[in-house]
């Protein structure tokens, strides 16, 4: 049935509204706690001190603007000068500045690579990395597994998303603060997800056209402040967006191995050209999965 043929509702939540969920935040959370509390049941978790050992706590736009004077950084308006770039982000003037969006630390910033350093014991074993035969799906899978960098102004994100390849993701954040506005995937059913895509036809959440999305009445979001120094673990299929009040600064994690490796493999069959055709590379992903289970 489509949204047109359905019914208008009333803004009012029905009676089976879905309730809340509630998102923990932890400290001194143990490795076991984690995997049989959060990792496997998957559940969203804040955790305090993940992260509490990295030199990246010292990330502020002054550091920035001091390390990098002259360099030439890649925004979603283009490339700018990193004097530039910071002014923008932090003059806010009630308008998005640029965004650097999803860039691998490693190429925008090589130097700061020992800054995000041990690697959490929570993104462990990470499967993202290593050579899976096709070249196209090593390369993308390597890719992912590489820590990215996001740093912008105050802006409200206005796609409702779960996470590519179904992956986890593991968040950062480093200076400022950042809401994540979130909806566990049984919700789905009332999200009015894309044919075909991994986003939500639902623009604005805090101000849907219910007469367009009259389901969206039921759906139920749950919000929680990331701060610096914190980390959200964002199992895959949940459906978020972000809302940055100010400058922010954080860094992205993607993770996979047996908690979500099926779901990285359906992902890639179903998004693929020729899925028949692929499903027998899609066994051997598996058998790779199965292996690596045993060994880790």
């Amino acid at each position: 049935m489509t949204s047109e043929s359905m019914p208008a509702l009333k803004a009012t939540p029905t009676t089976d509204t879905a309730k809340t969920v509630t998102i923990d935040r932890r400290n001194n959370l143990s490795y076991e706690e984690f995997k049989h509390e959060y990792l496997f049941p998957r559940k969203p978790v804040i955790i305090t001190d993940a992260t509490a050992a990295w030199k990246a706590s010292t990330w502020t736009p002054q550091f920035f603007r001091d390390r990098y004077p002259g360099k030439l950084v890649t925004t979603d308006q283009g490339e700018m000068r990193m004097e530039d770039f910071i002014d923008s982000i932090t003059n806010h003037n009630g308008t998005p500045g640029p965004f650097l969006r999803e860039q691998p630390l490693k190429d925008v910033f090589p130097d700061l690579v020992d800054h995000v350093q041990p690697t959490p014991s929570y993104v462990k074993p990470n499967w993202l990395g290593g050579n899976y035969l096709v070249g196209s799906v090593t390369r993308r899978l390597n890719r992912e597994s590489q820590i990215e960098v996001n740093f912008c102004g105050r802006r409200i994100f206005p796609y409702l998303h779960i996470d590519d390849l179904g992956v986890h993701a593991f968040i950062t954040q480093h200076y400022g603060d950042k809401e994540l506005v979130v909806y566990p995937p049984d919700q789905e059913p009332w999200l009015y997800r894309k044919p075909g895509s991994r986003f939500s036809e639902v623009v604005d959440v805090d101000h849907p056209d219910l007469s367009k999305y009259p389901l969206f009445a039921k759906a139920s979001a749950t919000r929680v402040v990331v701060k610096a120094g914190e980390s959200a673990f964002m199992p895959a299929g949940w459906w978020h967006t972000t809302r940055v009040p100010g400058t922010s600064l954080s860094t992205v994690i993607s993770l996979s191995n047996s908690s979500n490796w099926p779901d990285l493999v359906n992902y890639l069959q179903s998004n693929s050209y020729s899925p028949r055709l692929f499903s027998v590379y899609a066994m051997y992903l598996r058998s790779v999965g199965f292996i690596k289970s045993r060994i880790s």
